[in-house]
């Protein structure tokens, strides 16, 4: 019916309008995204007219609509592509949830129905509110998400989505309606950096000082601070992006210490969910516990907030005493049950999946076994990895030593007048809670010099690796003691569980050590200097505690000038992102020589 010439110039058309319709999409949905967030944080965190809260939910309602013609308009041209996608099925659902939402919307819109139905009214604000917000983050994500195809470095971006986190977390704990009586931007960045961190240490006192809100906004920095900025946008972007290159997949693995690229998405996928499957349980958990507790307002919000809190391993706590406070002091078994959650935080993603992995593995030949298919049964070698078999063990030495240390120490002394199971709680999260928590459960101030010292030497050591923990991690620490032993016995190379470290994995955790131990020089010599009433075990411990993001303190911290609370700040913010990581934000790394010098031998 058209000649080749008039086909030719039609797809041309098509193919340019297809490109200015994306364009367009593409820029209002960021804006329609941005405008949301900030509307909730307006509707939120800043006291307004009743009146303004229906301007607001409309405006959400509009948002919402946008996002279901946009979403039909990148179905009608892209139908082809996004059938191929890993979330076609998953943009389907979200879709037909926003059409669902629209008729709704427009179904309570009737005279009366207000009136009648009050609970639908309100649920169908709530869900809009949730929704809009929900996809808003997904967009922003994705925006968030493309910045890797600009090739920039992984180390730049894991340290500057932190930064960029802290300084947001900062602004919207000054929100009006996020404190009671105002807070400066000094002690609010000194809380977002703690919470981030997943440190703990305060400068305020978190229930006198939060509202509510400020809570919830310190639970989601917390939250976001644990798993990782960077994790929960690829989480977001690579479910609902199309097309993620090689170079974001290879920036992914370096950034989750991933082996394969195919498995990426995967891991992003399983960090996510297991994270709030544990959390989940131990908020249940933590519920049962405090259940006929006296004094505790929202046992909800409580058990949430202390369950994720004690996963992300960032000591914070809604009570003013923290777990040393009057109404809890004593219930020994919600200790347990926090000392539990942050040992699962801070043993790391990589040896839980490993485990899960074993566990499968083992249902399954079993499985086949009974079913008399032994001829099915497969065998993989080495299930448990070279870092499982050194995190594992090192945790638990830590943990029984740590406990019968503490218990020893302050047996007649913070541990006098309990009873037996009462210590035993007690000591045992003293033990835990040193490894990057934070919790504090007895009085620090009356503690032992001896058990200060315990504490300050598990500060150092810290957790496992990919974990929600800090510290140098207990597998640089094995590595240095193996390499000590290796030079003892005069071998030249480090094995663990029959396998032989790399040099580069040897120098790396001496690196680490080095720099961990410089960096708590420099900053407890500016402390002390700043601070002159300090003593040197208080600097030496606050300072431990900052760079481990543990959240401990002797009670130096709520009294620190402004200067000093800029350089725990730093240390805190250095603890989590790693020196190595920050150094080599600013260091160009150079590619491997072909050639080498004549070795030479330097006195020791």
């Amino acid at each position: 019916m058209f000649s080749v010439e008039v086909r030719y110039r039609l797809k041309q058309i098509y193919r340019t309008v297809k490109q200015l319709v994306e364009i367009a999409s593409n820029a209002l949905l960021f804006l329609a995204s941005f405008l949301a967030v900030i509307l909730i944080i307006y509707r939120f965190g800043f006291e307004m007219p009743e009146g303004y809260h229906h301007e607001v939910y409309f405006t959400y309602r509009v948002i919402l609509r946008l996002f279901l013609m946009l979403g039909i308009l990148r179905f009608l041209f892209n139908f082809k592509l996004l059938r191929a996608e890993k979330g076609f099925w998953v943009e389907v659902l979200v879709l037909l949830v926003l059409l669902g939402m629209t008729l709704f919307s427009s179904y309570i819109d009737a005279p009366d129905f207000v009136a009648q139905h009050p609970f639908w009214h309100s649920l169908e604000r709530g869900l809009t509110y949730i929704i809009v917000l929900l996809l808003s983050v997904i967009q922003l994500s994705k925006q968030i998400f493309v910045v890797l195809r600009s090739r920039v470095k992984a180390e730049v971006l894991f340290a500057t989505s932190f930064l960029f986190i802290i300084l947001l977390g900062a602004v919207l704990l000054m929100l009006p309606n996020a404190t009671y009586d105002g807070i400066t931007f000094v002690n609010a960045l000194f809380t977002s950096t703690s919470a981030v961190c997943v440190t703990g240490l305060t400068v305020v006192d978190t229930s006198a000082t939060f509202t509510p809100t400020g809570l919830v906004i310190l639970l989601f920095l917390i939250q976001v601070g644990g798993i990782g900025v960077m994790t929960f946008t690829s989480f977001f972007a690579m479910s609902f992006l199309s097309g993620t290159s090689f170079h974001d997949q290879f920036v992914m693995k370096n950034l989750l210490n991933e082996a394969s690229l195919s498995d990426i998405f995967r891991t992003v996928v399983y960090i996510v969910l297991t994270t709030f499957i544990i959390e989940g349980v131990g908020v249940y958990l933590v519920y049962l516990q405090i259940q006929d507790v006296a004094g505790i307002g929202n046992k909800f919000f409580f058990s949430l907030f202390h369950g994720v809190s004690a996963f992300c391993n960032a000591g914070f706590s809604t009570l003013p005493g923290n777990l040393y406070d009057p109404l809890i002091r004593h219930v020994y078994g919600l200790q347990v049950i926090l000392a539990f959650l942050i040992i699962f935080g801070g043993i790391g993603f990589p040896i839980l999946f490993n485990y899960v992995r074993l566990f499968h593995y083992w249902i399954r030949n079993n499985i086949k076994c009974l079913l008399g298919l032994r001829y099915k049964v497969e065998h993989q070698p080495r299930i448990v990895s070279t870092t499982t078999r050194v995190v594992l063990p090192a945790t638990l030495v830590l943990l029984i030593v740590g406990t019968g240390l503490f218990w020893i120490f302050e047996n007649h002394n913070a541990l006098e007048g309990m009873s037996v199971t009462g210590k035993f709680a007690t000591a045992f999260m003293g033990a835990v809670t040193p490894r990057t928590a934070g919790f504090n459960n007895v009085d620090m101030s009356i503690l032992h010099t001896s058990t200060i010292f315990l504490t300050i030497v598990l500060m150092w050591i810290g957790a496992a690796p990919m974990s929600t923990g800090g510290g140098i991690k207990v597998t640089t620490f094995v590595i240095a003691l193996k390499n000590i032993w290796a030079l003892l016995k005069g071998q030249d190379r480090v094995i663990i569980a029959r396998r032989q470290l790399t040099r580069e994995n040897v120098n790396r955790a001496h690196a680490i050590i080095v720099l961990s131990i410089l960096w708590t020089i420099l900053a407890v010599f500016a402390l002390i200097l700043l601070e002159p009433e300090a003593t040197i075990t208080q600097a030496v411990f606050e300072i431990t505690s900052a760079l481990g993001t543990v959240g401990l303190t002797l009670n130096l911290t709520p009294t620190l000038c402004v200067a000093s609370k800029i350089i725990v700040s730093l240390t805190m913010f250095v603890g989590r992102v790693g020196l190595i990581t920050l150094l080599a934000c600013f260091i160009h790394s150079q590619e491997a020589k072909l050639y080498t010098y004549p070795d030479e031998t330097v006195i020791l």
